[in-house]
Formats: structure tokens, sequence, C-alpha cells
């Protein structure tokens, strides 16, 4: 089923360097998580007796890109917020090779530690293309997957000359610590749907992110980029006949991610439910908080008087 939303409107330290170093940006102190190959930070939210949430965010971004869409669900739910490798407030990875596989692996090795069974796994961006790698490959520890603006199978822009400069052995940290702000203001607006504004303190926040983690980030950013597969193909077959619950959500004016990956996804599924955001680019969470807050809790049953699509729009219009 495609569904069409509305137009948008108008406590352990962290690794040093870190944009964690600076305010948590309104989330609550975290935890450092001791992990085979990278200790990740982790901020744990909500009802811990409830329902548990994780949620991925992507490239360039940390934990903070959820600040908008956790209150939501952490009213109902155990939210458990994940700074991936090398971003926000995790230190930098042990090793090299950081392909997809090995991120499932060691997210499977987080959900031990924190006694996840099969909890609902939310991502957007490369954590959109984690998520469903990890569904595919673990799918008795996923109860629920919601895939957000995901490139793992298909891109209209890889932006891969991004990754292989600041991931250069040579002069990767150079070209992290001198990355322009205004070019990096362009690439962050670009990215969003039009005639939104973006929110100042995130620009801040992502932009000293890259200045401090740049190379880090682009290193495991580029080993996860290159599973997918030059024509995006790696994670079809695993994919395909996935017995997961699966909600979509895709932008309709994502520059990065077009609106027929997010079918593609749908086609593999069984089931999977995609609603598609008119006027949203590469970041749903950001772009579209509420909706997206809302989609994800009708898909969970939090709001069982109100469907999926009837949560995020208001007239909704659907298609095969």
């Amino acid at each position: 089923m495609t569904t069409t939303g509305p137009a948008a409107g108008p406590t352990t330290p962290a690794g040093p360097g870190t944009a964690g170093d600076q305010l948590n940006g309104g989330l609550p102190e975290g935890r450092l998580v001791p992990l085979p190959d990278a200790d990740l930070y982790v901020y744990e939210l909500g009802r811990t007796d409830g329902p548990p949430v994780v949620l991925l965010h992507g490239f360039l971004t940390d934990s903070y890109t959820w600040r908008d869409v956790v209150p939501a669900l952490a009213t109902d739910h155990r939210v458990i917020l994940v700074d991936l490798p090398g971003s926000g407030r995790s230190p930098d990875p042990r090793g090299k090779g950081w392909t997809a596989d090995r991120c499932v692996d060691l997210l499977a090795s987080l959900f031990d530690v924190l006694s996840l069974a099969a909890p609902t796994l939310v991502g957007s961006q490369m954590g959109g293309s984690l998520g469903a790698w990890f569904a595919a490959a673990r799918p008795a520890r996923v109860g629920r997957l919601v895939v957000m603006a995901a490139g793992v199978l298909g891109e209209t822009s890889a932006n891969l000359t991004l990754y292989k400069v600041l991931a250069n052995p040579l002069i990767g940290g150079w070209a992290s610590r001198y990355f322009p702000r205004g070019g990096f203001e362009e690439k962050w607006q670009a990215a969003h749907g039009p005639g939104h504004r973006v929110d100042p303190a995130a620009t801040d926040r992502y932009f000293a992110q890259i200045r401090a983690r740049g190379r880090t980030m682009a290193r495991v950013g580029l080993d996860i980029r290159r599973s997918f597969g030059k024509s995006f193909d790696a994670l079809t077959e695993p994919l395909r006949g996935l017995a997961v619950p699966t909600l979509l959500l895709f932008g309709d004016r994502d520059p990065l991610v077009p609106v027929s990956t997010g079918q593609r996804f749908a086609d593999l599924i069984p089931g999977a439910t995609l609603l598609v955001l008119p006027l949203c680019g590469d970041f749903p969470q950001e772009e579209r908080p509420v909706e997206v807050a809302a989609a994800i809790r009708a898909f969970l049953g939090t709001d069982p008087a109100t469907d999926v699509a009837g949560a995020a729009t208001g007239d909704v219009d659907e298609a095969g």
C-alpha cells in the first residue's frame, strides 16, 4: 500500500573530540556500552517497562536528529537512541572494514547487552539501510521495522566523492578540519525539501561533528555504502519475502534517495506500507517530525483508532 501525506508547512565520557563534548542538545545523559570491536553510546528514554524501540541515525548526523520524534514515542515505549560507530558520542571503532554485515553483528551484540529480544528497529538514511540489512540478516531479532530515506536499494546521487575525500588516509583529516562552513550549509540545505528552514542548532552541531569526526564517519560510511553493491542489488534477494511488519517513509522531493527506492522496498517486503511525504527531502525526522512520530505510533498500535495513513495525513491518496 502506498499513501501520500500532506504538504509540509512553513555518564561514561565519550571519545575525545566528539560532538558529545558539547551540550547534548536536549538529550539526557546516556552511557557508553563496551562491545567487541567498537563501543556505542546510547541514550535511553521513556518507560523502562515499555515495548522497546531502537532508533538509528544516518551519515553526518547523530542521535540528536531524533530530538523532535522521541517525545511522542517515549510516552509509551522504551526508546533507545544509538550513536553509530564514530558518530556522536561513540568513539572511533577499532580496526577497519566496517561493512554492513559487521555493523549488524555489532548491533546484535548491543541488543544482547541491553536485553532486547526483538525490538522495533527504526532507521533513517544510512541508519535505515542498516536497519533493513539487520532485519534481512536476523529477522527473528526485529519485531517491526521502520525505514526512512534509505538508499541501500538505490540512490539518485551517491555522493561518493565526499565520502572518499573525507575517508582518505592522507588528506581526510585535513579536509574534515578545514571543511568550509558555506559548503556544508549549502549541501545540508539542498538535502532537505523545498522551503524547509533547517534548524540552525542542528546545522551547528553537524558542522562541528564533520570538522571533528569527518574522516572517521566517512570511513565507516564508505565501508557501509560499498556493501550495497555498485548496482544497489546486494540486499535485494536477502530482503525478498521478509516476514517482518514494515513501514516505509520517503520524501517525494528527496534529491538523494528517490521514492522509487521506497517502492522497491515495498515490492520486496510482503505487506509493507509505503508512506510518501510531499515536499519532504532526505531527512523526514528533521523535516516532518510530527507526521513521522504519528505514523510510527500508529504502526506500533499505540493509537489503535488511527491507521498509519491517517496518523500522518489528513486526506490520503492510496495506490496499489
